[in-house]
């Protein structure tokens, strides 16, 4: 006895890829929506721990800030030579609001740091960095 094969109507395999289609479709969709429902809005920025760093940099080679910080560097910009920098800090971001900063000349192999510092919001640090950065020198205003 020979084994009939049922034949598919040519509209039925339209009919399944368009289900299939709009499955797809439906589920990529989802995915979608559901990331953009995910992603809160920015909030407004909070103004009330905001210290400002002052570079004022007399070095003839560009310099990269760093907060020191266990060991670590945490880079905060860039300041050209001869020119100056102005960065504003968030005390939230520095356990006890020490911080501590390195100047390191891009270049040379040695920079210069500063001593600790405990800021209060408001205040600004200026730090001046000398042709020799060993006589550079930092004061903190209110």
């Amino acid at each position: 006895m020979p084994v009939r094969f049922k034949r598919l109507r040519p509209h039925t395999h339209r009919s399944r890829r368009r289900v299939l289609g709009v499955c797809l479709t439906v589920a990529l969709m989802s995915t979608a929506t559901s990331c953009v429902f995910r992603h809160q809005p920015p909030s407004p920025e909070d103004d009330s721990d905001v210290v400002t760093l002052n570079v004022i940099n007399h070095h003839p080679l560009d310099v990269v800030v760093f907060n020191v910080r266990q060991g670590y560097r945490e880079r905060i910009g860039d300041v050209t030579a001869a020119s100056r920098g102005s960065f504003r800090l968030h005390l939230r971001r520095y356990p006890g609001s020490e911080v501590q900063f390195l100047a390191d000349p891009i270049g040379r192999a040695q920079g210069v740091t500063s001593e600790v510092l405990h800021l209060f919001p408001g205040q600004s640090a200026d730090w001046t960095l000398e042709t020799d950065l060993a006589r550079s020198s930092i004061a903190i205003r209110n």
